[in-house]
């Protein structure tokens, strides 16, 4: 779990924590597929060069995986990678070495939520052009390793059309080697590639070793069983053809041929209700088959990929309906954590897919009217960006009245880098990586707890300083003396964290509500953009110039009062976010629910706050404000 936080907290630095995991999956495929041809069925050495190489790769998966912080996934993954280079060693046959890296592939991807699937539909003709245009000269036209250059290089070009090979082979594989290149061969990186561009050219290549006829007979197997596991977008990219054979069956091969040249079937639906009705349906077939850990996953993603995306734009125009098909979403989740029978489950799915069918008709099949545009884009802002607002419009009221004004650049530093990373964040998840919606409510959630925690540190320090000896004491001290460099970088942090868990997020919303509007619903969306920046500008106006008028001491507690008040907010947020993309359980209770004050009818977030105010109350009345000692006299 912790590596997991450390990596969303790293999300807006996109690449740089995940580069190594990306390696060591790619040296584990690589091991899979080269294996067979170092060492025959008997045990012997049949090219010493590959199995020197295979010796090398093993090590190396250990020293990467050693590198990893300690924990009980990594520990379980150097396990499972010491057994993989002692059966090297030992030349063990092919088949088990390839089921030890099937197994760590598994585990690597599962423990750190790594992105395995392309965004959108792979383009199989534009993959072709790009292997006519970067890949004949080394792979030959039909790509069996013969081009013009193969026989100067050491070793060859991968002969694609190599059913064995094939058949060992993950797609995620292939995008992993075309996007990072291979060492110490002629096998560069295409970094200059856009991300569908790498997975376009991973699907191509990926088709051509089966046969028409085995394609056929998948597409046949496909029609017979139109809710296969195989249709699961993991099992189609981070699964080699073997092991989907091993796992569910001699049809599952000639599906996932079929399928490596027909992506449309598994990536067709974009929509984001789509993507809920698929992750649904597919939860209840995962489910059937025994894999309860599936099934959660497909549920969390059916509301993490799917309907929170149309959330904000649906609450503008039936928020009871939002409500109802959240919570019935939520129900689902801890339903699953009960091991229902099918049938219970399946009545829950129903239930919720018929809601679907409303929200559809509510968001309108032609788009969403401009009203509803305006409506939608308006409150995603206004939501979203209040709370970050009042956090920095209350420091700048802080320095403004302390006389600070020369440390302003502090507070703008922090809010205007925020925007700056979260615009680049996303730009790196459309262009270069794929960040899930579990890894989005992971990195809010962890954002909105540090956020919580440092906030209720400033509330406290302001509270303590307008007591009468404190203040004293403070004023003293003078302000610049106590405001230095390292307290003025904090709260420049505290502007940081307060926006960027909001920016990234505001911006997926705004893409989901784009993406439903028609021509006219766009200057809806455009207008409503306007009229919530107009909004939060006057909030923040408001604040920094009637807090500014207070006594020094009044503006103190005002102040450490309305960060009191936002850490139990942002604790609240933050652990419905953990809890949605399911690092918390959920155990509701009756009580109300108020969004915007992160108040949520379960234990754990209610509980999370109960326990800021109780220390707050008890750092407010129990220990201070004190009387000076002249007062006492």
């Amino acid at each position: 779990m912790w590596k997991r936080v450390l990596l969303a907290m790293c999300l807006w630095l996109p690449g740089l924590a995940a580069a190594g995991i990306e390696q060591t999956l790619q040296m584990v495929d690589y091991v899979a597929v080269d294996y067979g041809g170092a060492v025959d069925a008997s045990g012997n050495i049949a090219n010493p060069d590959e199995y020197a190489e295979m010796q090398d790769f093993a090590g190396a998966i250990l020293e990467q995986l050693a590198a990893l912080p300690p924990g009980e996934a990594r520990d379980a993954l150097l396990q499972l990678a010491g057994e993989l280079a002692a059966r090297i060693e030992a030349r063990a046959p092919a088949d088990e070495i390839q089921a030890l890296a099937g197994r760590i592939r598994e585990q690597m991807i599962e423990a750190f939520d790594v992105a395995i699937r392309p965004r959108g539909v792979p383009d199989l003709a534009r993959g072709r052009a790009l292997f006519a245009e970067h890949c004949v000269a080394c792979h030959g036209v039909e790509g069996r390793g013969d081009g013009p250059l193969a026989a100067t290089l050491e070793p060859a070009p991968t002969d694609f059309t190599d059913y064995a090979r094939y058949r060992q082979r993950t797609l995620h594989g292939l995008y992993s080697t075309i996007s990072q290149g291979v060492a110490d061969t002629g096998m560069r990186g295409y970094t200059e590639l856009s991300d569908r561009d790498r997975w376009a050219l991973a699907f191509y290549v990926g088709q051509l070793a089966p046969s028409t006829e085995l394609k056929a007979n998948g597409a046949e197997a496909l029609a017979r069983n139109p809710d296969s596991p195989v249709l699961d977008s993991r099992v189609l990219t981070a699964m080699t053809p073997a092991e989907a054979e091993g796992r569910f069956g001699a049809e599952a091969a000639a599906m996932v041929a079929y399928l490596r040249s027909h992506p449309e079937r598994v990536y067709g639906g974009d929509a984001p209700l789509d993507v809920a009705r698929g992750r649904l349906q597919q939860m209840l077939v995962a489910y059937a088959a025994g894999d309860q850990k599936a099934a959660r996953r497909l549920a969390i993603e059916a509301y993490l990929e799917g309907f929170e995306l149309v959330e904000q734009a649906l609450n503008a125009v039936n928020p009871e309906l939002r409500l109802k098909v959240e919570q019935k979403m939520l129900e689902l989740r801890n339903l699953l954590r009960t091991r229902p029978e099918p049938r219970v489950l399946s009545a829950s799915v129903e239930a919720i897919l018929a809601d679907l069918d409303r929200v559809e008709d509510a968001l309108g099949v032609g788009g969403l009217s401009t009203a509803s545009a305006f409506s939608g884009a308006f409150f995603i802002l206004v939501r979203e960006g209040l709370e970050a607002l009042l956090v920095v419009a209350a420091l700048v009221a802080f320095l403004v009245k302390t006389g600070r004004r020369d440390a302003l650049p502090y507070i703008h530093a922090g809010w205007l880098g925020a925007l700056a990373a979260g615009f680049l964040t996303w730009l790196a998840s459309v262009t270069l990586i794929d960040i899930s919606g579990g890894s989005r409510e992971l990195t809010e959630g962890v954002a909105a707890l540090v956020a919580a925690l440092v906030l209720f540190y400033v509330g406290f320090w302001m509270h303590d300083k307008s007591s009468a000896l404190k203040w004293k004491q403070f004023i003293e001290r003078a302000v610049s003396r106590a405001l230095d460099s390292g307290t003025l970088w904090g709260l420049a942090g505290l502007a940081f964290i307060a926006v960027y868990r909001e920016v990234f997020e505001t911006i997926l919303f705004y893409q989901a509500l784009w993406t439903q509007l028609g021509e006219g619903g766009r200057g809806g969306a455009v207008s409503g953009f306007a009229a919530g920046v107009g909004v939060l500008v006057v909030v923040a106006w408001l604040v920094i110039r009637y807090s500014v008028r207070l006594p020094l001491r009044q503006f103190f507690v005002a102040s450490g009062a309305l960060m009191f008040m936002l850490a139990v907010i942002f604790a609240g947020k933050g652990v419905a976010a953990l809890q949605e993309a399911g690092m918390i359980p959920v155990n509701p209770v009756a009580f109300i629910r108020i969004d915007w004050l992160g108040i949520y009818p379960n234990l754990q977030a209610l509980g999370a706050q109960l326990v800021l105010i109780a220390l707050g109350l008890y750092l407010w009345f129990g220990r201070g404000p004190r009387r000076s000692p002249a007062q006492a006299g």
